[in-house]
């Protein structure tokens, strides 16, 4: 067997593992975990889960998959040698957290118990640190611990549902998924723990990007989850649940996008050369490929699984099932695009494209959403992230060598 041909075959069994991995995880939560929220909490309160939801992932979601990509990113002393920095950098956001979920509690317009409030909190923590943790499974490309990793989160999602169901309390049938990826990962894996005798503490450098990336992402997410923010303070919590399931399938496939940008992050980590643009002949009508397939597909599956899982709300979801699959398409397909970028360009070209992203949803969003309310606010995403598609590509054309 060639060498280059065992390399193909590496690479589709890495993603194979990956990929089987997530998936097992998303039917775990969207086929099970958050039907059952759905059907039980009605579809008032099952927005405003959505809404609170959208705090997590903009704040230390985004931190946990900056630290991610850092670190991925770093020289390789730093990659394989400083766990510890990097474990003490998510321990600071997790404290900064408290006064922030403080605030969510007594001013983000849900009313919620002091015990739901504090495991919500820990949800905070929890994230943060499950979507940092597979860095480890990306440096040593222990993909099959990556497939266990993810095995495990969706797991606890099954017993965080029947942990719901007993006690009434939402933020705890996701933390049962979280923490449990996060125990497993650092029970198991040195590297993620850090060791003393070993420590690299973090470059000025690395740092400086660190933070850069932390505001990048942190852009992203806030646009990605706009849809739970926007829509609660300009229409209502029901609205919320309804463009929120016309993209479910969409923001499932685009979840896809975690460990296809894992998976080729870390083989780029050992990779010297650098990006020809004779390699954007591909990456061009590959991603336009992608996108026009995987909007067929996430409206298809959309369909379906609307008819399955949430009969009630497909009368409502249906007119804005393309949009909001279409949207989240795009989404995905940039963030694939925006890990090549973080190999072969400047880290801050993700604030550029992300910088963009925001400017035109928050522009065009909200204003539309007052005119034409959910559509006009499901039209506006659609354009802001094409804009963000094209910004990526264009980065990536003035990035390659001829």
């Amino acid at each position: 067997m060639s060498v280059s041909l065992k390399a193909r075959r590496e690479k589709l069994r890495d993603s194979a593992y990956s990929i089987g991995g997530l998936v097992l995880m998303q039917a775990a939560a969207q086929l099970l975990l958050y039907p059952l929220l759905a059907r039980i909490m009605g579809e008032v309160r099952y927005g405003e889960l959505q809404y609170l939801m959208a705090f997590v992932n903009i704040a230390t979601v985004s931190v946990g998959t900056a630290a991610n990509l850092s670190r991925i990113t770093a020289p390789r002393e730093e990659r394989e040698g400083a766990g510890g920095a990097y474990n003490r950098f998510l321990l600071t956001v997790a404290l900064l957290g408290i006064p922030l979920c403080l605030l969510i509690w007594r001013f983000g317009g849900v009313a919620m118990d002091p015990l739901t409030a504090f495991t919500y909190y820990l949800v905070f923590v929890a994230m943060a640190f499950r979507y940092y943790a597979d860095v480890i499974y990306k440096i040593t490309l222990s993909y099959r611990r990556y497939f266990l990793y993810y095995l495990i989160i969706g797991t606890g999602y099954v017993l965080g549902a029947l942990l719901f169901c007993g006690t009434g309390l939402w933020p705890l049938a996701i933390l049962t998924g979280e923490a449990a990826g996060v125990a497993f990962a650092y029970l198991t894996e040195g590297g993620l723990r850090g060791s003393e005798k070993n420590a690299v503490p973090l470059e000025k450098s690395t740092l400086r990007a660190l933070l850069i990336l932390c505001l990048s992402e942190g852009v992203a997410n806030l646009i990605l989850n706009a849809d739970r923010l926007l829509l609660k303070l300009l229409v209502g919590s029901a609205a919320v649940t309804v463009y929120y399931l016309s993209t479910l399938v969409g923001k499932t496939m685009s979840l896809l996008s975690t460990p296809l940008s894992g998976v080729l992050l870390g083989h780029l980590a050992r990779y010297e050369g650098g990006l020809r643009r004779r390699a954007l002949r591909w990456i061009l009508p590959g991603s336009l490929a992608a996108i026009l397939l995987g909007t067929g597909a996430a409206t298809l599956g959309g369909y379906v699984m609307l008819r399955w899982l949430y009969p009630a709300e497909l009368d409502a979801v249906l007119p804005y099932l393309l949009y909001g699959s279409l949207a989240e398409v795009l989404y995905f397909t940039t963030t694939v695009l925006t890990a090549l970028l973080a190999r072969f360009g400047k880290k801050r070209h993700q604030i550029y494209v992300n910088g963009l992203f925001a400017l035109c949803f928050v522009g065009l969003g909200i204003p539309a959403t007052l005119l034409y309310d959910v559509r006009g606010f499901a039209v506006a995403a659609v354009i802001a992230g094409t804009l963000r598609w094209l910004a990526a590509l264009l980065l990536l054309f003035f990035t390659a060598k001829e």
